[in-house]
């Protein structure tokens, strides 16, 4: 009985070392979102489509969001797209080189505000 009893807890503490959250990488969010040294998080590929998907990544805007009009991946590589060429490759390599916090806005994902968002702010030649 005691064997049983041993065998028991040590299977218990063998299946609690395995729970779900044990070594769970959560996309772009698990080692890049705040904090650390700028060189522990590689920088997303310097394209539009690429720093798009960090922002999706980072839960700084959605997919595809159902409203029309509203800034999604989309309407992000468009955005980015028709820049001016300098600006796009400030814009880019800005979010790009970015943590998950600082792309992160108010309203993110669903509806940023995009006035906060430091890189796309870069873009507006005003």
């Amino acid at each position: 009985m005691r064997s049983l009893l041993l065998a028991s807890a040590v299977l218990a503490m063998f299946l609690g070392a395995c729970g779900a959250d044990d070594d769970v990488v959560s996309g772009g969010r698990a080692f890049c979102a705040a904090g650390g040294e700028l060189t522990d998080c590689p920088d997303a590929e310097r394209t539009a489509e690429a720093v798009c998907w960090r922002l999706v990544d980072c839960g700084a805007i959605a997919i595809d969001h159902p409203e029309d009009f509203r800034f999604d991946w989309g309407r992000c590589v468009d955005g980015i797209e028709t820049m001016r060429e300098d600006y796009r490759r400030l814009v880019v390599s800005c979010i790009a080189a970015s943590t998950c916090d600082q792309l992160r806005v108010d309203g993110s994902p669903d509806r940023p505000n995009l006035s906060q968002m430091y890189c796309w702010q870069l873009g507006d030649p005003r």
